[in-house]
């Protein structure tokens, strides 16, 4: 045989062999198989898991029916009470430290406002220290407001939504070591339970509070991608990837960047909720006291859900310390003056509608609260809609 026919075929027979090898390093390492996500979340071990999580929420709640002792004209709330359903707790401890100092400031003037046996005359506001302004016509309870007529209730109770329970919420998915545990910790604290009840039915032990009670509201339990169904799919694939290992991380990471977004989503669909409730009650002809109530309590939700993102980590959060402030601006609320706040011109006879593009931008549509949160947040002309609705109600979850 001719030598040199030998050499190419071994040439030819070794290059083959390389090759072979090489596509055989290409396939050692086999893919990661698909995470298979339940329909239902596990609630193994959560009960013993989530104290701390219960017991903010305890507290928040505790505060809060303190607080609305005051909304009676003739109860007078105690400060020194509230702070000490405030101090000194963990619900404190993991509130955001720019919004302790607001809740520093707001709890004496709340509790100034309270006990005052009359209706705060509206109409001369800003007057006194505030008082009650029943929500029946002459009727003795109702809301309680400070003399600017904002509402410090839902400034500190809604406030702490964000400032303190997501807050809490972040520190521990940035803490690292994600566990299943840790899971669990993020459903309580959003205000879930493992049932995920999508309602606010106090005979269902799996009922909706805090924020996954207006994520309830916010969403129509047909719709399969409502903000809520979103966020109880995100809770449960994140608790599946971390089940599956570190070979889930990337969908795990995921999984909470978008159960983050949502929340937020959540608290500013019901900010957009309550400016169309504001509304409401301001464009009527007839503003006697239980509509003036009315609207300027939800105005009060308004600034409550916005001042509280000031207080979490810019970089834990979609909004911004510029768009929170030109919100608050825009509501005349800022936030470093929660004594000091307009809310009032809202009510005034001169100046009142000239202040209600502030809330919808209908002489500017870039301009209003509603317009600029669906700008910030990309939420489409019909979500924007859907807002405007109590979902619960409407579907009678209740």
């Amino acid at each position: 045989m001719n030598s040199s026919f030998v050499i190419r075929a071994m040439c030819v027979a070794l290059v083959v062999a390389v090759a072979a090898c090489k596509e055989d390093d290409k396939v050692t390492t086999p893919p990661p198989p698909d995470l298979q996500i339940p329909s239902v979340y596990d609630s193994t071990g959560y009960a013993a898991t989530v104290v701390t999580e219960s017991q903010v929420r305890a507290q928040l709640a505790a505060l809060t029916s303190r607080m609305q002792v005051g909304r009676h004209m003739d109860s007078t709330v105690t400060l020194a009470v509230l702070q000490s359903l405030y101090n000194g707790t963990t619900l404190r401890t993991v509130t955001g430290a720019s919004y302790q100092s607001k809740i520093d400031v707001a709890l004496p003037e709340l509790a100034r406002a309270s006990g005052k046996g009359v209706r705060y005359a509206w109409e001369n506001a800003p007057t006194g220290d505030g008082g009650v302004i029943p929500s029946t016509v002459g009727g003795r309870a109702g809301y309680l407001f400070d003399e600017n007529v904002l509402e410090l209730e839902q400034v500190v109770e809604k406030g702490l939504f964000a400032a303190a329970m997501y807050n809490h919420a972040v520190s521990l998915i940035s803490a690292g070591n994600i566990t299943e545990a840790t899971i669990h910790k993020l459903v309580e604290i959003y205000g879930a339970k493992p049932g995920f009840g999508n309602n606010e039915r106090n005979s269902d032990p799996n009922r909706d509070r805090f924020s996954a009670q207006y994520a309830a509201r916010r969403s129509d339990s047909a719709n399969a991608n409502s903000l809520y169904a979103q966020i109880k799919r995100n809770l449960i694939t994140a608790q599946a990837a971390v089940k599956g290992g570190s070979a889930f991380n990337a969908q795990r990471d995921q999984a909470l960047a978008d159960f983050k977004l949502n929340w937020e989503k959540v608290l500013m669909g019901t900010v957009i909720n309550y400016c169309h409730s504001t509304l409401a009650g301001l464009t009527q002809a007839n503003r006697d006291d239980a509509v003036v109530a009315s609207a300027m309590h939800a105005y009060g939700e308004c600034i409550g859900f916005l001042s509280g993102w000031k207080a979490v980590p810019a970089n834990q959060r979609r909004i911004t310390d510029a768009q929170i402030d030109e919100l608050l601006d825009l509501l005349r609320a800022p936030f470093d003056q929660t004594a000091s706040a307009q809310s009032y011109l809202f009510l005034s006879n001169n100046s009142a509608t000239a202040q209600l593009f502030r809330l919808d931008g209908r002489n500017d549509p870039n301009t209003g609260v509603i317009e600029r949160l669906a700008q910030i947040y990309g939420f489409s002309n019909a979500e924007v809609e859907d807002f405007r609705r109590n979902w619960v109600a409407f579907q009678n979850r209740r």
